[in-house]
């Protein structure tokens, strides 16, 4: 008897490992969130900016890369690229996300107010900063295997 691929313990434990990956995009940090919220619904105050959806058109743009990203980590994984393979392959995709959000966000409108430009020091851009810039500086993504988000989870209740 011959044996013409061995491998696949090595494959099936990729593609859990592929199953259990969870790719985040947005804001972390409290403030930034907070302030990317407001951004995204509006407010219903006076002093606060018109709906500015980013994240979600942000990786709309982005799915056909995202989905390519993923398409091609499939394929490594199936040819024995185990657990390595997943996590760049996530890791760009990340990336493609994010930057499909900071896409969004430069084309973002309307723009702001001449008020809101004033409060900015001249500075213009609707969803960019003066100092800090907090929403362009705090998107972020994150990668999560599923071992990793049992162990976050196990260590929640600890303080």
């Amino acid at each position: 008897m011959r044996v013409v691929h061995d491998g696949w313990p090595k494959i099936l434990a990729g593609l859990r490992e592929l199953d259990g990956t969870t790719i985040q995009v947005g804001w972390f940090e409290p403030d930034a969130a907070r302030i990317a919220l407001i951004n995204d619904r509006g407010g219903n105050r006076g002093d606060n900016p018109p709906p500015r959806p980013v994240l979600g058109p942000g990786m709309d743009a982005a799915r056909e890369a995202i989905d390519s990203i993923m398409a091609s980590t499939t394929s490594r994984v199936l040819r024995g690229g185990g657990a390595a393979a997943v996590r760049a392959g996530a890791e760009r995709a990340g990336a493609a996300a994010e930057q499909g959000v900071r896409d969004a966000m430069d084309a973002v409108q309307p723009p702001n107010a001449p008020s809101t430009i004033a409060g900015k020091h001249g500075y213009s851009a609707p969803l960019r900063g003066f100092a800090p810039d907090r929403l362009w500086q705090k998107l972020e993504h994150r990668v999560m295997s599923s071992a990793e988000a049992a162990a976050d989870g196990d260590d929640a209740g600890d303080s």
